[in-house]
């Protein structure tokens, strides 16, 4: 039987626990808030916070959270395939980020570590982002680049 105080209490632990993303806050004090059913509707005020926002989000699987922060002409239909295994996202480094002088367009590089069934993992991208015209940001697309 499903208890609303044991889902609460989970909801809060995981609020109190440090944020995936590497910058020390707490989950509520950092990427929750934009994270599905978040505090802030617009979402990340900018492409570093929003790629830290989605970094976290791969770690706790919030696929629909990913989903919605990837901008629609370059976003997949799932994430990853039936009985695909999710790598375990373990660490992110920023290596660098910018936004455009005019505020509409970003870019963020970064390193991301996991461990997959094949092995370790190291993504080095560099993501682009873009402003909606309501203010969101969205992941628009990425670079691979040698780790």
């Amino acid at each position: 039987m499903n208890n609303p105080r044991k889902k609460k209490g989970r909801r809060e632990a995981a609020d109190a626990s440090l944020c995936p993303c590497g910058s020390g806050l707490a989950l509520s004090a950092c990427c929750g808030r934009w994270l599905s059913g978040g505090t802030s509707p617009l979402g990340a005020p900018d492409p570093l916070s929003l790629m830290r926002s989605r970094y976290a989000a791969y770690v706790l699987g919030d696929d629909a959270y990913v989903l919605a922060t990837w901008a629609p002409e370059t976003r997949p239909r799932d994430l990853f395939a039936p009985g695909e295994p999710r790598p375990k996202w373990m660490s992110l480094k920023i290596l660098e980020s910018g936004t455009a002088p005019d505020g509409r367009t970003g870019e963020v590089e970064f390193l991301a570590i996991a461990r997959t069934p094949q092995g370790a993992l190291r993504m080095r991208e560099r993501s682009r982002f873009r402003r909606e015209p309501d203010g969101r940001w969205v992941y628009v697309d990425g670079d691979q680049l040698d780790p």
